[in-house]
């Protein structure tokens, strides 16, 4: 149990100073810091933390293949997103944004991985 209360807040730290430090010096900075990979290779350190290699390198690749179908995604997202959030408001846009993200990281995973 410990360990997982060390790997959310290790987690949870990055995150809030990747946040504070993009509050700080802008949106430019701020948009490059959301595209650093921190947040994937934190993930794979955390989920690699106290497992034996044997046991953890298949979820690891796992992992691995989904952030290519979520970089994907991402791209489609950051290519939309300015369009929609100029047309609609942001309570229907976010929502909107998020569902587009998650089918198309979804699929994407699945078509790298052969559907299994």
């Amino acid at each position: 149990m410990e360990l997982l209360l060390e790997k959310f807040i290790i987690g949870g730290l990055g995150i809030v100073v990747v946040t504070m430090v993009a509050q700080m010096l802008g949106g430019k900075v701020g948009g490059f810091l959301a595209g650093f990979p921190a947040v994937f290779l934190m993930a794979l350190t955390v989920t690699a933390w106290g497992h034996d290699s044997r046991v953890i390198d298949p979820r690891l690749t796992k992992m691995v293949w989904a952030s290519v179908g979520a970089l994907a995604a991402d791209v489609l997202v950051a290519w939309v997103a300015p369009k929609m959030l100029s047309r609609w408001r942001f309570r229907l846009a976010y929502p909107s944004l998020l569902t587009i993200w998650a089918g198309v990281s979804g699929v994407g995973y699945l078509i790298l991985t052969g559907f299994h």
